[in-house]
């Protein structure tokens, strides 16, 4: 997703409808309040922030997995050099959970 389509002022304004706590309305209205913004542009902002860490924290794992993948010779690992030790390697760890 590209934070351009998230900052977008051709996008159009809807309205919706949330369920909040009374608590946590009012500490919402606080926070806002002490930034001179409403509260459906303080929660606006909440969920921008939000889908960008989680936009983040994707591309951070997608640079761990391309770091890993490769990185384990498979033939050389004692569990995992055929699929038939492979699939015992994965019993044996399943009987370990019960």
């Amino acid at each position: 997703m590209k934070i351009v389509r998230l900052l977008s002022s051709d996008d159009k304004v809807i309205r919706t409808q949330i369920s909040l706590t009374t608590v946590l309305k009012k500490l919402i209205e606080d926070k806002a309040s002490l930034r001179g913004e409403s509260l459906s542009e303080y929660l606006r902002k909440a969920a921008m922030l939000k889908i960008l860490l989680e936009e983040d924290e994707k591309e951070e794992l997608e640079k761990l997995t391309d770091m890993v993948i490769g990185s384990v010779n498979l033939k050389k690992h004692p569990y995992w050099s055929t699929p038939k030790k492979v699939r015992s390697w994965v019993r044996n760890l399943r009987s370990e959970w019960k």
